[in-house]
C-alpha cells in the first residue's frame, strides 16, 4: 500500500516533472521502488561486493583494544547488506533517500533497535531510516565504519560537498566504498517511467573516476587505504581509513 501510494502521488505530478529540472529525487526514486528497481531479490544487492572487506576489517580489528563495534550503510536499499553487518556481530543501521526502499527494508529485515544506532531525536525508532546523504540523522562520529554501493555517483553535482562532509561527520575509523565511473544502465523499471512521464531521468549525475572522490574525503580527514578487486565493469571499490587527528577527536 505504501509503495502503490507513493507511485501514484508521483505520478499525478508528471506533468510537472516533463518540464522541470528539479525533479524531487525522492519521488523518483520512490517511483522507480514501487516498479521493482533494485528489488528483484531481497537476498541480492551490488552492496555484497563491498562485505567481503568489512568483515576482513572486523576481523583484523577483532582482537585489538578498539574493534569494530557500529556500521552504517548509506543507500541501504531492501536492508540486504545491513542484515549482513549484524551478522557479522556490529551494531548496523541504514539509510535511503526512498522511503519506499526503507518500507520494503523494515519489512523484509527483523528492525529491532538493539540490533542498530539510534539515530539524532525526533526520529523514527528504526534500524531503517528515510534521508539523504547530504543530512544523514545521526550524531558526529556515530559509526566505525560507513559503507556505501553505488550511492554517491547518485548525487547532484551540488550537493557532492555535503555528502562527502556528512558521511565523514558521522565515520570516525573507516569507510569502504564502491562508486560506479559510468553512466547508468537503462533498466526497465527507469524506462517504463520515462516514457510515462515523457522526458529522460538521468540517475547517475556525478560521474566522476575515483581520485575525485579520494581527493574530497582527503580534506575531511579521510585517505585511501586499500583498493578493492572488482569485475571491470562494476569500477570502482576502495577502503579509507581516517588521520590520527580524526581518531583522536
Amino acid at each position: 500500500r505504501v509503495a502503490a501510494r507513493s507511485l501514484l502521488q508521483y505520478m499525478h505530478r508528471g506533468a510537472a516533472l516533463a518540464h522541470d529540472t528539479r525533479y524531487d529525487r525522492t519521488q523518483v526514486y520512490d517511483a522507480l521502488y514501487s516498479r521493482g528497481y533494485q528489488v528483484q531479490s531481497l537476498n541480492y544487492s551490488q552492496s555484497r561486493l563491498l562485505l567481503p572487506a568489512v568483515g576482513q576489517l572486523v576481523l583484523n580489528q577483532s582482537g585489538s583494544s578498539e574493534p569494530l563495534r557500529t556500521a552504517l550503510d548509506v543507500g541501504c536499499s531492501h536492508g540486504f547488506a545491513v542484515s549482513k553487518l549484524w551478522e557479522m556481530g556490529l551494531h548496523a543501521s541504514g539509510v535511503d533517500l526512498s522511503g519506499v526502499a526503507v518500507s520494503i527494508a523494515r519489512k523484509a529485515r527483523q528492525d529491532a533497535l538493539e540490533r542498530c544506532v539510534p539515530p539524532l531525536p525526533g526520529r523514527p525508532a528504526s534500524c531503517f531510516l528515510q534521508g539523504s546523504v547530504a543530512d544523514l540523522p545521526w550524531p558526529s562520529r556515530a559509526f566505525d565504519v560507513t559503507m556505501s554501493s553505488d550511492v554517491l555517483e547518485h548525487v547532484p553535482p551540488e550537493l557532492v560537498d555535503l555528502a562527502v562532509a556528512e558521511m565523514s561527520r558521522v565515520t570516525r575509523r573507516l569507510m569502504v566504498l564502491k562508486i560506479s565511473v559510468r553512466k547508468e544502465g537503462r533498466k526497465p523499471s527507469l524506462k517504463a517511467l520515462e516514457e510515462e512521464i515523457g522526458r529522460h531521468i538521468q540517475l547517475h549525475e556525478t560521474v566522476k573516476h575515483t581520485p575525485f572522490w579520494i581527493d574530497k574525503f582527503s580534506r575531511h580527514g579521510f585517505y585511501l587505504r586499500s583498493r578493492i578487486r572488482t569485475p571491470g565493469h562494476l569500477c570502482c571499490a576502495f577502503v579509507l581509513q581516517a588521520n590520527d587527528s580524526l581518531l583522536s577527536s
